[in-house]
């Protein structure tokens, strides 16, 4: 089981996929990306990169969590007209989310708040780019639903240091 804020990540990243096929990579990112993620890591542009920045919690009925997700598609771009390329990628995905957009996923709000920011454009090693970032928000219902066994334990595979980890051992 990978949880229901790893099904939303792979969720929005695959419509965008869908949405920008002409891009050369489309990932999911740990957390924000900016001038020093495209400096550590190699980005093939155009690209994007699908993030879930922060979550705040919110209680349902029935004892059950919900969390409002702070959502982040970095619009990445490199040479002769990377800013306007960077732009044209966060206008489509600006647009896409519309408030019934809710990625194929039952139990989530539609986007709020959401806005473009440019986030840099320059050289980087001899490369013109540009990061702009959509960010918006998303309220992602029934969190934990199915990731427990009747025990009350996570049913996901636990690695420390390469190795799968059983139940009990540490």
């Amino acid at each position: 089981m990978s949880g229901r804020i790893n099904t939303f990540r792979s969720a929005v990243r695959d419509h965008i996929k869908a949405l920008l096929p002409a891009l050369r990579s489309c990932e999911i990112q740990f957390g924000r990306f900016d001038i020093d993620a495209l400096d550590r890591f190699s980005v093939r542009a155009p690209a994007v990169r699908v993030a879930v920045l922060s979550g705040d919690s919110s209680q349902e009925a029935a004892d059950r969590k919900s969390a409002v997700l702070k959502c982040a598609a970095f619009a990445i771009t490199e040479g002769r007209d990377h800013e306007e390329s960077a732009w044209t990628i966060a206008e489509a995905i600006f647009t896409g989310l519309s408030p019934a957009q809710m990625f194929g996923l039952i139990q989530l709000s539609g986007p709020s708040s959401v806005r473009i920011t440019p986030i840099v454009t320059g050289d980087l090693k001899n490369r013109a780019v540009s990061i702009i970032a959509v960010e918006w928000s998303q309220t992602l219902r029934h969190l934990g639903e199915g990731i427990f066994n009747d025990e009350g334990h996570v049913v996901t595979e636990l690695y420390i240091n390469g190795e799968e980890q059983e139940p009990g051992d540490g």
